[in-house]
């Protein structure tokens, strides 16, 4: 499954900037989203290879159907290993998802941070994979929706740490 996804936010992008290339935003967002066991395993604030990695976990937003479910060691919780990662010079990043117990999911998004009529913009292309016989498909287009329904919440969490920024 790909999908495109946008965040805009009212306010300039050099402070958008200095949210996003801040190593302590990410954890941060995640505790606001009510995440759970949140561990920042690395993270590196050099302009052209500034990342954060992260491990926590998560229930998903939608309900899970049952042959996922049967796949998850930890019933509906579910442990992440996310990666953000920029060049902040280009402001060109991707963001790299492992689910634990569901090695064959790839979700992979790159991102783009640029100027917007209302502000600045980060512009985001999805890709959401799995290679398991028969379910793949399903499994993917099941996460690529859980992600495009946890959108909207994520960019109200960050718009309002942002405040902070100004």
């Amino acid at each position: 499954m790909t999908f495109t996804d946008e965040h805009i936010y009212a306010a300039p992008l050099a402070l958008v900037e200095r949210m996003y290339f801040d190593t302590a935003f990410c954890p941060r967002k995640y505790a606001a989203l009510g995440l759970e066991d949140i561990e920042v395993l690395d993270s590196s604030a050099a302009p052209e290879d500034f990342f954060v990695d992260c491990r926590f976990m998560m229930q998903p937003s939608l309900p899970l159907p049952g042959f996922i479910r049967k796949l998850l060691p930890g019933g509906e919780r579910i442990s992440v290993n996310q990666i953000d990662r920029w060049n902040t010079l280009t402001r060109v990043g991707s963001l790299d998802i492992r689910l634990h117990g569901l090695e064959s999911v790839r979700i992979h998004s790159s991102m783009r941070l640029e100027e917007h009529p209302q502000g600045a913009v980060n512009r985001m292309d999805w890709t959401v994979e799995c290679a398991v016989p028969l379910i793949g498909g399903k499994l993917a287009n099941f996460l690529g929706r859980d992600i495009q329904h946890k959108s909207a919440h994520d960019l109200e969490i960050s718009t309002a740490i942002l405040e902070d920024y100004r």
